[in-house]
């Protein structure tokens, strides 16, 4: 069963499951942090600038903060690129802007992991395929521990999640690669097909990953050693972005086709599928 359950959206990305079933999210354009409460979507937190994901802490949301980026879009309310604190009562606040010494540049998702920091890419550059600039990082904050772990290069590197093994997996849109960080560094996992360009994506506790791709109007499925499993389709004016799991159901964030040009085409849907979501850490930066 696939339900679109909100309509009206500006740009939506980044979806996480709050405690009490709530579903926060960010609407990229409106410089916001939203909340689906079962019946409709309101304004949890303004955070500026043009957040890319927020994902649960244990005090609080965190945010991915490009600085007001989507495309050709730029923000009137441009920010610092850097990692947002988000409060449920709607306080913000920043986290960091820099780690090792280097500025953050364009932070765009983001998860804990069972070292309980926080993990996050940060792609260095606006999405250009054909004119990319600084490359992309992979980074890591917290417990006394900040640090840049890779450099990946100019790949766009988005969305990132830790598979059931532990190690950490994430995706680069240009090259539409499935990646895995190993002892040796990055590992490709797959090439998607080539109208799959990946955006962000959630485990499954079998070792599934369902991957949003943007331009397959659904969700890529993969399995854990990397085969292309199936494609769960959408509709055909869907631009799906990232999603999340709630139980067997995958929330799903869309920017909908021709949203450049016609605001209020995004939407969130609820998809049932065939998997239970892998269990999810957590922590405190």
């Amino acid at each position: 069963m696939k339900d679109v359950i909100a309509t009206g959206l500006e740009v939506p990305e980044g979806p996480v499951v709050l405690p009490d079933g709530r579903i926060a999210f960010v609407e990229q354009v409106r410089g916001q942090v939203s909340v689906y409460d079962g019946t409709s979507v309101h304004c949890l937190a303004m955070v500026g600038g043009a957040a890319n994901a927020v994902t649960l802490g244990l005090d609080a949301l965190y945010a991915a903060q490009n600085g007001g980026v989507v495309g050709a879009w730029r923000s009137d309310d441009p920010r610092t690129p850097g990692i947002q604190r988000v409060y449920l009562d709607g306080r913000v606040e920043y986290v960091t802007t820099d780690v090792a010494g280097q500025p953050l540049l364009a932070p765009n998702d983001l998860c804990f992991g069972a070292d309980g920091r926080l993990w996050f890419t940060d792609p260095g550059h606006p999405y250009d395929p054909l004119r990319r600039g600084a490359n992309g990082r992979l980074i890591a904050i917290g417990r006394g521990r900040d640090e840049i772990v890779a450099d990946v290069g100019p790949v766009y590197c988005n969305g990132l999640a830790f598979g059931v093994d532990g190690r950490l997996v994430w995706v680069e849109s240009y090259g539409r690669y499935v990646c895995r960080l190993g002892e040796g560094g990055r590992e490709v996992l797959c090439q998607l097909p080539e109208n799959h360009v990946p955006d962000g994506l959630a485990v499954a506790a079998d070792g599934r990953m369902f991957v949003a791709t943007l331009t397959s109007t659904g969700i890529t499925v993969v399995g854990p050693d990397g085969e292309v499993l199936d494609l769960i389709e959408l509709d055909e004016a869907a631009l799906p972005t990232n999603c999340c799991f709630d139980g067997s159901a995958l929330w799903v964030t869309d920017f909908g086709r021709d949203y450049e040009n016609l605001p209020g085409r995004g939407r969130l849907w609820r998809v049932e599928t065939d998997a239970v979501g892998a269990a999810l850490a957590t922590g405190v930066v």
